[in-house]
């Protein structure tokens, strides 16, 4: 019973937030979240360590090693943060470019189908003014109209786009909210202040170990 105090393992239900990493740490192998585990021993003291638990359909479990999550292990976590990688940059650089390509597209086509509506105006006029016979006026009529529904259909999905890519942060926001960061972080005391601090800016942490070198993934919100 002594040991099982020792060593127990925290529910991964990040609303908890006590731990600093508590619904932010995700295993690279498998996508599942990563469960904490506290435990003490001689040499080490109390500790923490990351652990993924995930067991897939066949009853094999997940390979990922576990991390003893010390000092060290938060430095370079808080290093990373802060130093945004060069590739996740470029990302949300081209993700800027495409937002704004989106919109554009939008902006062309939303005059097109203005054009073809005044068209189909026009049409019916000519039509009600005997300028043209009811055959050529049904034959054009439905040429108009599958044009115009064409291009609703294509506004409303490039619209939809348009909403879930607005969400995403700009190179500007993403140093803004490292600095908000940087100031909090440095005034946070207790692991649920942290994990607030933390989610803040970050969306989720992907973490993967292969030997002894341990690679971690920021998302950012």
């Amino acid at each position: 019973m002594e040991r099982l105090l020792k060593n127990r393992m925290l529910n991964p239900n990040s609303r908890r937030s006590i731990f600093p990493l508590s619904g932010l740490l995700y295993c690279e192998k498998c996508g599942s979240r990563m469960r904490f585990r506290v435990g003490e021993n001689k040499k080490q003291g109390q500790h923490w360590s990351a652990l993924c638990y995930h067991q897939y359909k066949d009853g094999s479990k997940c390979e990922q090693r576990g991390k003893v999550m010390d000092a060290d292990f938060f430095n370079a976590l808080y290093n990373r943060i802060i130093h945004v990688d060069p590739d996740i940059l470029r990302e949300i650089e081209l993700h800027g470019s495409r937002y704004s390509d989106t919109q554009t597209i939008i902006e062309v086509k939303e005059q097109d189908l203005k054009k073809q509506k005044r068209a189909l105006d026009k049409l019916h006029e000519s039509y009600e003014e005997d300028m043209i016979t009811k055959q050529v006026f049904l034959e054009r009529k439905a040429i108009r109209s599958r044009r115009i529904q064409k291009l609703e259909e294509e506004l409303k999905e490039l619209r939809k786009i348009i909403v879930d890519e607005g969400n995403y942060p700009t190179v500007e926001q993403i140093y803004e909210r490292i600095g908000e960061f940087r100031e909090l972080w440095s005034s946070v005391v207790t692991s649920e202040e942290k994990n607030r601090a933390l989610k803040k800016l970050v969306e989720r942490i992907v973490y993967n170990r292969e030997g002894n070198r341990v690679e971690l993934t920021v998302c950012y919100r």
